[in-house]
């Protein structure tokens, strides 16, 4: 398998001081010698905004030239017949010097979804299609959307290597729109790989649910593009929560089992997790019939107060609300 890997120049190699920081050296060095005996036909590469020779003058003027494969100005215009093959498998997102020492197991973790990710996709696959068939939760969908009780979706983004999570109720049934090109039906390996990849992808993009929280996560320098992935305590795309307002104990049941019965399990393979953002409110627990508007709980203290198996996943995490 080939690894390309580009490092930018300014503000990455290169700091606030215009300066390289002592041990970036030495970390290219032996990022250098791990590619020539793991990834022979591949290249590591300086590249830069202001162009190639840019580049390749800032790396003669701190000594580090022969650590590089090539020097290039990054892309303005990409002529591709498949557009979405353009975007990298893996971005890290640098924020400063200290993260040269730990550079390397960062870049070279292995790519997700995993054999076990792919795994428990499958077990979920099989429990909430087969909960649909024996007519369990098929009176919870939106027949306007036929492809949402075939394809729970688990997660979004590349889990496995996120380092903040989102945390919400339930996908939106809409990410099924007919525009949106889901199949109806998909296996477990399949559905895990355009999970993982699903904020990568140009088209579709992602759904506009995440639109908000992504401008939220930029504000802290993190994106769903690089280091962020979303999880919901259901991966059932149902109805929307507020055509459950006054008649909610079968969908919070169904919440409660799926949260219960898989998101520890989730949590657990998003091993580079450092804080949970959780999103929003849950429908108020009643089967009174009354639609009233009333005040419906954060979701947080729903599950501190109702869900005994997954709060302590949770409570050790850094997290806050968003």
């Amino acid at each position: 398998m080939s690894l390309n890997i580009f490092i930018d120049v300014d503000g990455t190699l290169l700091n606030s001081n215009e300066g390289v920081d002592p041990r970036a050296k030495e970390i290219l060095r032996q990022i250098r010698l791990k590619m020539n005996a793991e990834y022979p036909d591949s290249g590591l590469y300086l590249w830069s905004g202001a162009g190639g020779d840019y580049a390749r003058s800032k790396a003669e003027e701190h000594g580090l030239t022969g650590f590089f494969s090539e020097f290039a100005g990054k892309p303005d215009v990409i002529i591709d017949d498949n557009p979405p093959s353009v975007s990298p498998r893996k971005t890290v997102l640098w924020h400063g010097d200290y993260q040269w020492q730990n550079l390397i197991p960062t870049m070279f973790t292995k790519f997700s979804p995993s054999d076990d990710l792919i795994k428990l996709v499958g077990e979920i696959i099989k429990k909430t299609v087969q909960d649909d068939v024996d007519g369990n939760t098929s009176y919870l969908y939106d027949k306007n959307f036929p492809a949402s009780n075939r394809n729970p979706i688990p997660f979004f983004g590349d889990l496995e290597n996120a380092e903040i999570i989102t945390l919400g109720v339930h996908p939106s049934p809409s990410e099924f729109h007919q525009d949106r090109c889901w199949k109806s039906e998909m296996e477990a390996k399949e559905l895990s790989f355009r999970l993982v990849n699903y904020f990568r992808v140009w088209n579709p993009p992602a759904h506009g649910w995440f639109a908000p929280l992504e401008t939220i996560l930029r504000h802290d320098k993190c994106s769903y593009l690089s280091n962020a992935a979303h999880i919901d305590l259901s991966p059932r795309a149902t109805r929307v929560m507020s055509e459950f307002h006054g008649n909610s104990i079968n969908f919070l049941n169904m919440v409660d089992d799926d949260a219960n019965r898989w998101l520890p399990r989730l949590l657990d393979l998003a091993k580079n997790k450092k804080k949970i953002r959780i999103r929003g409110q849950i429908v108020l627990r009643s089967d009174s019939g009354n639609r009233k508007w009333c005040e419906w709980p954060y979701l947080d203290d729903y599950i501190e107060n109702n869900l005994k198996a997954v709060w302590p996943f949770i409570e050790k995490c850094d997290r806050d609300r968003i």
